[in-house]
């Protein structure tokens, strides 16, 4: 950089006229609830009570979908759909399809 650019940029900074840094996107904190939930229909469906887990997920889906918790619910409706139709329950797999439509 020559000397006369040096010094353009030094009045620059003094004269506040460069574009300040530009910050993050802040990050949004974890809802201690919505984590809570989850883990609940995740005890629900590890326990044998599917239908619990469903409407618990699907609650977290509707109400929270962009959240972490929301899209991870997402996931594991996806999964029972995919368990269901390996099972040959076929009903159940495409009343969840319907559902998540």
């Amino acid at each position: 950089m020559s000397t006369v650019e040096e010094e353009i940029t030094v009045v620059e900074v003094i004269a506040g006229s460069t574009p300040p840094a530009e910050e993050p996107d802040p990050v949004e904190p974890p809802n201690p609830v919505l984590a809570r939930l989850l883990r609940m229909a995740d005890g629900y469906r590890r326990a044998g009570a599917p239908n619990q887990a469903i409407e618990m997920y699907f609650e977290l889906v509707e109400r929270n979908g962009d959240t972490p918790e929301g899209k991870k619910a997402h996931e594991s409706l996806m999964a029972l759909c995919d368990e269901y139709e390996q099972a040959g329950k076929l009903r159940q797999a495409r009343a969840l399809y319907e559902r998540l439509l």
